[in-house]
């Protein structure tokens, strides 16, 4: 092991090494955009790119869906990485 090695360097090449590396990720991605959404969307899930989550009204994600760029944007600066692509919405 290198002693300049990070600790997120060490932590991704272990959890890649067990297969949960993505899941890692996933939860991470939902983490974050459940602490920036806050009354306006809750995360369901994330995978391959895209961060599903769960909006009140049709209204709401036309809002939301105005502003994707920004919230993608916002949410990966956060993660530190480009991790979201993309928002997919579901109305409850």
């Amino acid at each position: 092991m290198n002693p300049q090695e990070d600790i997120k360097s060490i932590l991704n090449r272990n959890l890649a090494k067990k297969g949960l590396l993505k899941a890692a990720h996933s939860a991470r991605v939902c983490a974050v955009a459940d602490e920036l959404g806050r009354d306006e969307f809750v995360s369901i899930s994330f995978c391959d790119g895209v961060l599903k989550i769960s909006v009140a009204s049709a209204a709401k994600a036309h809002l939301i869906k105005l502003r994707e760029n920004q919230i993608i944007t916002a949410l990966n600066e956060r993660i530190g990485q480009k991790l979201i692509k993309k928002i997919v919405f579901k109305i409850s």
